[in-house]
């Protein structure tokens, strides 16, 4: 194996790399040794056919790809323990080339684990009682944690905790009825607009499709809120344009064809749907949603590489006993039977999960109050009170 190339910036890591000749041949006959039952050639015995007479019988490109499953991977562990690098997420292997005369040229991206010193994470204090103020308590602990920890953070980490707060929220929208009800306000207020012969800004048809749903919604018209849902969609469009005789039936057709076109979306079509529904409800776009998320996913980023640094520095470890517990755990959640999800889930994750949740156990359980400055914090906060009071009155 050869480093052509290799570039590490905003930690992100680019090396290309080439294999060549007589290691791609060794990876392809490593790759026959396991695979002889489907490789057979006539007069040889399993596992006694050189390449030369694999290539004879099944052309010159056998075996690539099989040899390509190992060397790929093969090489970019041995670049990472030589570099004494560490990455998170998958590498993606891309610009690979087979070299004229033998052997194999590729690149591979890879996001690289930054590297932090921690600062003090045992025994801090802070200005509230856990007993009393436990979210608050916690809350202080872990910012002055991560306060006190030196290093840097790197954006495609935070990117990728706003893709997982982004994921988070597409799911809880999902899971709550108030935006399905939204959604189908949006789309047949507006082709009931549309049917009238009435132009209004979307702006404004989300803006009245929110007031709508919040009424349809409303425990008054629980019973009957179809009626009430028409007779309302006939007010609102009557308000900017005459309707045409045939208005009801037009409003029960576009029902209908909500109901059909819902039935015809994907999981992730509908998904997206909600989720835009819902930035509507904001008069947000995603991209300025993500942003006011920005300071958020900077923090629970800042977090994980903390308690990451004090897994390894206390060398935390979880017992085998305790991750089959937790996957039981998780089976029970799921009705899964135990068996099969301990055949179905990565351990890996779980493991870095619980050896997190260890390590904030411990920061936590050590910190104190500073007796001192819960006072003076508690006697300014009643100062705050009383002028806000005397402001009131």
């Amino acid at each position: 194996m050869k480093i052509n190339k290799k570039e590490i910036k905003d930690y992100i890591l680019n090396v290309e790399i080439l294999v060549d000749k007589d290691e791609f041949d060794r990876a392809r006959h490593a790759a026959y040794m396991e695979r002889t039952d489907r490789y057979p050639v006539m007069g040889k015995a399993p596992g006694l056919a050189t390449l030369q007479d694999l290539e004879m019988t099944y052309g010159p490109a056998v075996l690539f790809d099989e040899a390509l499953e190992t060397v790929i991977p093969g090489s970019f562990n041995q670049v990472l323990e030589e570099g004494g690098l560490r990455i998170m997420g998958r590498p993606q292997a891309t610009d690979m080339q087979f070299v004229p005369g033998g052997g194999v040229k590729f690149t591979v991206k890879a996001d690289l684990y930054p590297e932090v010193k921690l600062g003090q994470y045992l025994g801090i204090a802070v200005p509230f009682r856990r007993s009393e103020q436990q979210l608050e308590f916690e809350r202080a602990v872990v910012q002055k944690a991560c306060e006190n920890m030196q290093g840097e953070i790197p954006p495609h980490m935070v990117e990728q905790k706003l893709d997982a707060i982004t994921a988070q929220e597409k799911i809880n929208v999902n899971n709550d009825a108030v935006y399905h009800l939204l959604a189908d306000m949006l789309v047949v207020l507006d082709e009931a607009y549309k049917a009238a012969g009435a132009v209004r800004p979307m702006v404004q048809v989300r803006r009245e499709a929110m007031d709508l749903m919040l009424q349809t919604a409303s425990a008054e018209h629980e019973l009957d809120w179809k009626e009430f849902f028409r007779s309302q969609i006939r007010d609102m469009v009557e308000r900017y344009h005459d309707l045409p005789g045939d208005f009801d039936e037009q409003v029960t057709k576009i029902l209908a064809d909500r109901d059909k076109a819902k039935a015809g979306q994907s999981p992730e079509e509908r998904t997206e749907e909600l989720f835009k529904a819902y930035l509507g409800s904001l008069e947000l776009t995603e991209q300025q949603w993500r942003n006011q998320r920005q300071l958020q996913a900077a923090r629970d980023v800042c977090l994980d590489l903390l308690l990451d640094a004090v897994a390894a520095e206390e060398q935390i470890q979880v017992s085998a006993d305790e991750i089959h517990q937790f996957i039981e755990d998780i089976a029970a959640q799921a009705n899964m039977e135990p068996e099969e999800a301990e055949a179905n889930i990565n351990k890996d994750p779980l493991i870095w999960k619980m050896q997190r949740d260890k390590a904030l156990a411990l920061i936590l359980n050590s910190a104190v109050t500073d007796e001192e400055g819960k006072k003076a914090l508690d006697e300014k906060r009643a100062k705050a009170r009383e002028k806000a009071q005397a402001e009131a009155n």
